[in-house]
């Protein structure tokens, strides 16, 4: 009897464990708060699918980028090129885990990258995007990846 109850006791320990070792992780990014706030863009790289070895960083093209995340969730990108007038694109914000998501105002599409924050350095990464690499008025499918600071 000792002997089945020992057994049972090893198969209920074995069973919990592979019950734990099963279970689906979520992957943990940073909170929201810890994400507001205003922020300037050390990299914005599109990089394209079909070719990856062709690149653009806007901010080596002589550009600047800010980027505020605000807590009501509103997201506001302002992107200006090298003497030239400021773009901006508004939209929302959530954060899934690790996934930051921008819903764009007016699109019916949403942009989704890896998230991570290491000090004050937040690092968005491999969203789906579309750039014109050859300036020909036709945007190609790309991978956008931002390096921001405060």
């Amino acid at each position: 009897m000792e002997r089945t109850k020992r057994g049972a006791s090893a198969l209920m320990a074995l069973l919990v464990l592979i019950g734990i070792g099963c279970g689906k992780d979520k992957a943990v990014g940073p909170k929201p708060s810890e994400i507001t706030g205003n922020w300037t863009a050390t990299k914005v790289e599109y990089v394209s699918r079909t070719t990856p070895q062709t690149r653009v960083d806007l901010i080596a093209l002589g550009g600047t980028v800010n980027v505020a995340i605000r807590e009501d969730h509103a997201w506001i990108y302002v992107h200006t090129k090298s003497g030239g007038a400021p773009d901006t694109t508004t939209g929302t914000w959530s954060l899934d885990g690790d996934l930051f998501k921008v819903q764009p105002s007016g699109f019916p599409f949403q942009w989704v990258w890896d998230v991570s924050l290491s000090g004050n350095t937040l690092a968005l990464s491999d969203a789906d995007m579309e750039y014109d690499f050859d300036d020909n008025g036709t945007p190609e499918m790309a991978d956008q990846f931002m390096t921001l600071v405060r």
